[in-house]
């Protein structure tokens, strides 16, 4: 694949998730944190929490804080728990699934 393959079809993963509602777009953003960095090593508190406050910084900013907190709320409602020894990359997938449920 070379690299205007790889442009387009960043380009078309942009659109697509800009059609989702936001709490879905900010469960992908944390999913694409964790899975595209170290995505072998184990979920743990703080490698959440750094991907949901770096996303969040990403997807949530452009937002009335209104939107922020509602987003936000939904997005922590359909998240499934970390399993033990569950690395990012598993739970990315999983974080992925959930974002499809969101309303």
């Amino acid at each position: 694949m070379d690299l205007t393959q790889l442009n387009q079809a960043e380009e078309h993963l942009r659109r697509a998730r800009e059609d989702m509602p936001v709490a879905a777009q900010l469960l992908h953003a944390v999913a694409d944190l964790l899975s595209g960095t170290e995505p072998e090593q184990p979920v743990t508190n703080r490698t959440a929490g750094l991907a949901f406050t770096y996303a969040g910084l990403a997807v949530l900013a452009p937002y009335p804080q209104a939107v922020r907190d509602a987003a936000l709320d939904r997005a922590l409602a359909t998240l499934p728990e970390a399993r033990p020894a569950e690395t990012g990359g598993e739970w990315a997938i999983r974080l992925r699934a959930a974002a499809r449920s969101v309303r």
